[in-house]
C-alpha cells in the first residue's frame, strides 16, 4: 500500500472527553484513504523551512462513515495541539499515509489482547468490524480490549466498546483506571490500576495470546518486560509508542 500526500479537510470536531478532540476529514481530492484498521495518518507542518510529521491512528468504525476520523488529546504548546484544536470546519491541512503495522493478522491465536492507553485505544475502535468477522469465522477465538486510563471522564471510546462486548459474547472490553476511586461506585468492566496490571489475572499463555500494545511508551515498555518475562516471544507482542505531539 503506497503513502500518499493529499490535503485533509475537517468537516466536523467535538470534545469528547475533558481533553481529547475528535476529528473527522475528507480528502480534497475526492478520493477515499485505503488503510488497513490500526494504520495511522501523519499531518505535516511547515517549521522554519522544515516538514515536521505529526502521527495519529485513523479511528474510524469502517461501514458508519467514510470520513478519516482521528483523536488528539490537547498538550500545551505543541505543534499539533495547537493546529488541530484551533481548526475549523472547512479549513485543510497537508497529510500523507496510510501506514503502520499495528493491523490485525491470521494468526493461529485462541485469544488476542488489544491494550490501548488514552489515544492509543482509537486503531482498535477502527478494528470492530474486522474483529466481528474474525469472531464469526473462528468459533475458539476471543478478543479482550483493555483501556488505561487516570479517571472515568478520560475514557476514550469506551461506550463504542461496551456496544460492541454487549453484541460479541466472545469479546470482553475493559477499563482501568490508575487514578479513579472505584470503592463506592464500580461497574463490571471497571478496574483500578494499569492496564498492564490486567495480565496478572488473565492466565496469560504464549503458546496462545497474541498481546497488541498501543500508547504511553512506559506502559508498553513495562507490558513487554512482563510479556517475555513469562515466555512471550517479540513477535507475539506488537508494538505501536503513541508520543505526544510537540
Amino acid at each position: 500500500m503506497a503513502v500518499q500526500k493529499f490535503k485533509l479537510e475537517l468537516k466536523s470536531a467535538k470534545m469528547v472527553t475533558p481533553s481529547i478532540r475528535h476529528m473527522a476529514f475528507t480528502r480534497t481530492d475526492g478520493q477515499p484513504l485505503d488503510y488497513k484498521p490500526g494504520q495511522f495518518i501523519s499531518f505535516l507542518f511547515d517549521v522554519d523551512g522544515k516538514v515536521k510529521r505529526r502521527s495519529f491512528s485513523v479511528a474510524t468504525i469502517p461501514g458508519q462513515t467514510d470520513e478519516i476520523e482521528i483523536a488528539i488529546s490537547y498538550v500545551k504548546g505543541g505543534l499539533a495541539s495547537e493546529a488541530l484544536f484551533n481548526l475549523e470546519s472547512g479549513q485543510t491541512l497537508d497529510a500523507m499515509g496510510p501506514a503502520g503495522r499495528l493491523v490485525l493478522q491470521d494468526d493461529p491465536a485462541e485469544r488476542i489482547l488489544l491494550t490501548g492507553t488514552g489515544t492509543g485505544i482509537a486503531p482498535y475502535r477502527c478494528m470492530l468490524p474486522q474483529i466481528a468477522e474474525k469472531l464469526a469465522a473462528n468459533p475458539k477465538l476471543e478478543f479482550k480490549i483493555i483501556l488505561g486510563v487516570q479517571y472515568r471522564k478520560d475514557a476514550l471510546y469506551a461506550e463504542d466498546f461496551r456496544s460492541f462486548a454487549a453484541q460479541h459474547e466472545r469479546l470482553e472490553f475493559r477499563v482501568c483506571y490508575s487514578r479513579e476511586d472505584l470503592s463506592q461506585d464500580k461497574a463490571n468492566d471497571e478496574y483500578s490500576g494499569y492496564v498492564q496490571d490486567q495480565f496478572d489475572n488473565l492466565a496469560m499463555n504464549p503458546d496462545n495470546d497474541i498481546v497488541y500494545l498501543c500508547g504511553n511508551p512506559n506502559m508498553i515498555d513495562d507490558s513487554f518486560t512482563k510479556l517475555t518475562d513469562i515466555g512471550f516471544a517479540m513477535k507475539q507482542v506488537r508494538r505501536e509508542k503513541y508520543i505526544s505531539p510537540n
